[in-house]
């Protein structure tokens, strides 16, 4: 474990965080307007920018420690801007500055610290670099006895975010003891996102995490979702609004303690073509058609391709991600001699590399129109791997798309994998599968 925190200086810490989020050059602006006119006695602080407050509160001298740093952010063009040349107060900048100006600079992150995904909007959420520029803030009465770390494994990579009991936890009830906040990214208005992470709890407990973009709820995760000790990876859909052009994401901790990692952002646009904002496999959004995909229906009764669901009042509350999903109908019990084991359709992925001996995480959701109508069947290679029914447990209720979560790992000697999906129907009704995804897995994963 390394470097819990629950002091003041992290808390000092915090409130800069708040006030200059990395990378966000509006908010970098507001900010540094903001320091322009906030004075020692707090007089002319009346425009204390919302996304702080949590933070620094509403009184001026955390304000003023923070605004004598001014931002520090090397992988962003910041405006030219005049700090306070006070130094009462001063907090531990990051890193220290004695400066009473800074400059507009331009560089990029450096190699290490590079963001996960390379094309979404969201930067640092594998907690590769520690937890920098994200805003981890301990409510106040929980300081004692609640802290945070950056610590391993990671469920991608090496690392991930840890919360921890310190101490016996003082919440009678359920309370909130942690907050963390990601740096502001920009979005486009009307335009439909994804953003994914992934949770691992090192006991059953009752308590959840939860997370929010732009105060909208987006999902809870409770200790007794899924077995302990196990990562889980999650996604959940988010369309930015008319007024919205910024967003970010928070995390939560409820009478919990937990790991947080792979937090990414994109558009659903970007996951068609060659490069994926999560993992190795293309296409697997649907949303420009089956792209690298290959369809083969070996049933002619059936029909089977990418379809727009928007005009389907069947999927009105199945919770899709986007407007697009692969999707097998059957008018009828098919005849099995035009099937291939009970196999109506498939589809085949495009071809990826790699590494033998390593964990891959399969995920897709499965929609079933009823709990008669079939089942799918996964493979790796033509090797089966998984099948879902209607009637699992996991799926729920029928009508629903429902993740699946599988961890495969490759074999010695095997270095191309493609992913195949097929639709066993075994009487009349609907089959959709979405959001597949095929992502590479720290060793450490279970």
């Amino acid at each position: 474990m390394t470097r819990l925190v629950a002091t003041q200086a992290d808390t000092e810490n915090s409130c800069y965080r708040a006030l200059f989020p990395c990378p966000s050059p509006s908010a970098l602006s507001v900010a540094s307007a903001f320091c322009a006119t906030i004075t020692a006695s707090g007089t002319t602080a009346t425009n204390y920018p919302t996304r702080a407050t949590n933070a620094c509160g509403t009184t001026a001298d955390r304000y003023i420690s923070a605004c004598q740093c001014g931002p520090t952010c090397s992988y962003s063009t910041l405006a030219t801007a005049t700090s306070l040349s006070s130094t009462t107060n001063a907090p531990a900048c990051e890193p220290p500055s004695t400066s009473t100006t800074f400059t507009s600079t331009t560089s990029t992150a450096p190699p290490a610290c590079e963001s996960t995904p390379v094309n979404g909007n969201l930067l640092y959420g594998d907690f590769e670099c520690d937890f920098t520029p994200w805003n981890p803030l301990v409510f106040a009465p929980f300081a004692s006895v609640y802290g945070y770390s950056v610590t391993t494994p990671g469920f991608t990579k090496v690392n991930s975010f840890q919360t921890e009991f310190l101490g016996t936890p003082n919440c009678p009830t359920t309370c909130t003891y942690l907050r963390l906040t990601s740096p502001v990214f920009p979005v486009t208005p009307g335009v439909k996102y994804k953003y994914t992470f992934a949770t691992w709890f090192d006991g059953i407990s009752r308590g959840f995490v939860g997370t929010k973009i732009n105060d909208r709820a987006g999902r809870t995760v409770s200790a007794l979702d899924y077995p302990v000790t196990n990562w889980r990876f999650h996604q959940v859909p988010f369309q930015a609004n008319a007024t919205e052009n910024e967003a970010s994401v928070f995390f939560e901790w409820l009478n919990v303690e937990s790991r947080l990692d792979s937090v990414t952002f994109a558009p659903l646009s970007a996951y068609c073509g060659n490069t994926s904002p999560v993992g190795l496999l293309r296409d697997g959004e649907f949303e420009c058609g089956l792209g690298a995909w290959t369809q083969q229906k070996p049933d002619p009764q059936a029909t089977a391709g990418v379809v727009n669901l928007g005009s389907d009042s069947l999927y009105t509350n199945s919770f899709p991600m986007g407007d697009y999903a692969w999707r097998v109908v059957s008018p009828g019990v098919p005849n099995p001699a035009n099937q291939e084991l009970h196999v109506s359709a498939r589809i085949i992925s495009g071809s990826m590399a790699v590494t033998p001996g390593k964990k891959y995480l399969v995920y897709f959701t499965s929609f079933f129109s009823n709990r008669t109508v079939g089942s799918v069947g996964v493979m790796i290679n033509n090797s089966p791997i998984y099948t879902r029914n209607p009637n699992d447990a996991a799926q729920g209720t029928p009508a629903v798309f429902s993740p699946n979560h599988i961890i495969w790992t490759n074999m010695a000697g095997l270095t191309s994998a493609n992913v195949k999906i097929e639709a066993l129907v075994f009487g009349a009704g609907t089959i959709a599968i979405d959001s597949v995804m095929f992502v590479e897995l720290n060793d450490g994963v279970v």
